[in-house]
């Protein structure tokens, strides 16, 4: 009732009636096209004859017109360079219902960002390209002590344009109670600049100590930038944060704000989490600015997420990586040099931290950053390997990846929640349990609540900490970030951490299966999760 509440005073309402009304349209015009369905209605009504005649005549030549587009879509989609899973489900629509299968396809075909946006990237990429030649010669050195991590490493350094670095010091975060004190704590320090970026935040006890912090700190003079998800907050914060936050000199963005046209960019979502303190501190992972990260309030149980804390060069790649949405939402293109030239104190700990962005479609050339990560973090294993996701319905891809390391004899733990935030998507995950437990991987299920999690560990040397979970949405549509780790001391604290996360969940036993009607369903909707 409360979120109905929130969300018919927010003024989202009516962009979704709005929105509503095209996609009725669009199915309007499918379903007369197909049936002349004014047929009956002129013969009943000789006086609105001519008018129906006349809209009946619309359809028909929208039908053709769909039907000449929905040839040169099929060749467009066959010729396209991604994997077939994006294309079958197009395929499928176009001959079932064409018209609205061309209306949505023009709108949503790219896996990417709408033209205007693409300066600001262009831009981003400028003021990046003279810091990613210094880190990459910087990497040309570390090859021998990566040894075969170096793969997974250059992957992203020649990806995602950022560096990996040494003599950092990670803090590593099993929960959001003991993430969040730290992040008060930190932003209380700051004389410089603070960099906010959050998928979710909502109105509540955290919000209101951290807005306080930030309002003091910016009355100081201390450069306040912040960019939350405008779907990811529908409801959840007041409508005009932004504009409060303004009149005490805070620029506050919402990224892609919703808008009463149908549009792809809605795919395009910034699920990424970070916060940058000077050069002082920088923390990223899955925990949102929301009372139900840290257990504050209960939702769906014991609420268990991870985070890290980097203190030392890596810092300067989540500002690149917050900077790039940033000036997307704000529609200005920051200079780095002001940020990215600074003398960072050494810390005399071991290991590789290598923190970097992903986002939809080409925006950097290479596509699906986040998935192949993954891959690469899974064929280096030879030992063992553990994983959290809170949603797992993976690209083929992905999914190989994991049953090919436990079909080689890696010894592959696979974490889900024990209560779930969506039953249907938690339904959907379970309809991939059976391939995956046939080749040996160990299915988990976390019972104390919700494991939003999005982490990994392999051979107890090479981890990830981030925000892509194990599925379309993130993988394909949303701007993600994460942070590679490699031999750095707080490996040790991961390992305990999926330890006791195993202690505490049931096992999934090895001839689980769903019933015959809820794998029906799970079969419908995984037809169409590629294009959502």
């Amino acid at each position: 009732m409360k979120k109905l509440r929130r969300l018919f005073t927010s003024g989202y309402i009516f962009t979704i009636l709005f929105l509503l009304v095209e996609v009725l349209i669009v199915i309007f015009f499918e379903i007369g096209a197909d049936t002349y369905i004014f047929a009956p209605i002129i013969q009943q009504n000789p006086s609105a004859a001519k008018i129906l005649t006349t809209v009946n005549q619309v359809f028909v030549i929208a039908r053709v017109v769909a039907f000449v587009l929905a040839v040169i879509i099929f060749f467009r989609v066959i010729n396209k360079y991604e994997d077939p899973e994006f294309k079958v489900p197009w395929l499928v629509f176009l001959f079932v219902f064409p018209l609205a299968t061309v209306t949505f396809f023009l709108i949503f075909k790219n896996h990417g960002l709408p033209r205007k946006e693409t300066k600001y990237i262009r831009g981003y990429l400028k003021e990046l390209e003279p810091y990613y030649e210094r880190n990459r010669i910087a990497f040309s050195k570390y090859e021998e002590e990566l040894g075969r991590a170096r793969g997974a490493f250059q992957y992203v350094l020649n990806t995602a344009r950022v560096g990996a670095f040494k003599n950092n010091r990670v803090t590593y975060y099993p929960v959001g109670d003991k993430f969040f004190p730290d992040l008060i704590e930190g932003l209380k320090q700051a004389e410089k600049f603070i960099f906010i970026e959050f998928f979710i935040i909502t109105d509540g006890k955290l919000w209101g100590e951290v807005k306080d912090i930030l309002i003091k700190k910016a009355q100081e003079g201390v450069d306040v930038r912040i960019v939350y998800d405008d779907l990811g907050s529908n409801g959840t914060i007041s409508f005009s944060t932004p504009r409060r936050l303004a009149k005490y000199g805070i620029k506050c963005y919402k990224f892609h704000p919703l808008k009463p046209i149908l549009s792809g960019v809605y795919n395009n979502r910034d699920h990424r989490k970070i916060v940058v303190i000077d050069h002082k501190m920088a923390f990223t992972g899955g925990n949102n600015l929301a009372d139900e990260y840290a257990n504050i309030i209960k939702r769906f149980g014991y609420w268990k997420d991870t985070m890290v804390k980097i203190e030392g060069t890596a810092i300067s790649n989540l500002i690149t990586t917050f900077i790039e949405n940033f000036d997307i939402a704000a529609k200005e293109i920051t200079h780095l040099s002001p940020f990215l030239d600074f003398d960072y104190p050494s810390f005399e700990e071991e290991g590789f931290v290598m923190p970097f962005g992903d986002g939809p479609g080409f925006y950097t050339n290479e596509h699906m950053i986040g998935e192949q990560n993954y891959i690469n973090i899974l064929n280096y294993a030879t030992k063992k390997v553990y994983i959290s996701t809170p949603y797992l319905i993976p690209t083929f891809g992905l999914m190989e990846a994991m049953r090919n390391a436990a079909l080689r004899g890696v010894d592959v733990h696979l974490i889900v929640p024990g209560i779930p935030d969506k039953k249907l998507v938690y339904k959907v995950a379970k309809s991939n349990f059976k391939s995956l437990l046939k080749a040996g991987v160990h299915i988990y299920i976390y019972t104390p609540g919700f494991n939003h999690m999005k982490t990994a560990l392999v051979d107890d040397e090479l981890g990830f900490v981030g925000t892509i979970n194990f599925d379309f949405r993130s993988l394909v549509h949303h701007f993600e970030c994460g942070t590679l780790l490699y031999k750095n001391p707080c490996i040790k604290e991961i390992s305990q951490d999926f330890q006791s996360m195993i202690n505490d969940s049931q096992l999934v036993p090895v001839d689980f299966k769903l019933g015959l009607f809820s794998r029906s369903i799970c079969g419908l909707i995984k037809i169409v999760t590629p294009l959502l």
